[in-house]
């Protein structure tokens, strides 16, 4: 066990287990550290260095190859870009796009909502 290196730190144990399934697929043997940890509060996870990948260091050269495929920086960099570019008012081209309510709006589900038969036991 004292061989046990850290490969990579995570935020969200999602992300970690995706790994974690791919390199057992590859055979490889890998432990989860902290996951319950930062599962049940999510604060901590800075405070405890987040959820670690642990592999063993005869491992390192082919964990790299195998997790080289997985960048989910990119993946989110991607994501990002397309709702960026739904943030862009139609009209003017401003980024400047916020939702207005209406005091009318308002009033009328106010309206409807008061005249809802209250619920009887």
């Amino acid at each position: 066990m004292s061989d046990l290196i850290v490969i990579k730190r995570y935020e969200q144990a999602h992300l970690a287990h995706l790994d974690l399934a791919k390199l057992n697929d590859e055979g490889i043997e890998c432990f989860l550290k902290d996951e319950n940890t930062v599962s049940v509060n999510p604060v901590w996870s800075n405070a405890v260095g987040g959820i670690k990948l642990l592999i063993h260091k005869s491992d390192l050269e082919k964990v790299n190859s195998v997790l080289g495929a997985n960048e989910y920086s990119n993946l989110q960099n991607a994501f990002d870009e397309q709702v960026e570019s739904q943030l862009i008012c139609p009209n003017c081209g401003s980024a400047e796009v916020q939702q207005k309510r209406s005091i009318l709006t308002g009033f009328i589900l106010l309206e409807v909502v008061s005249k809802i038969p209250p619920h009887k036991n």
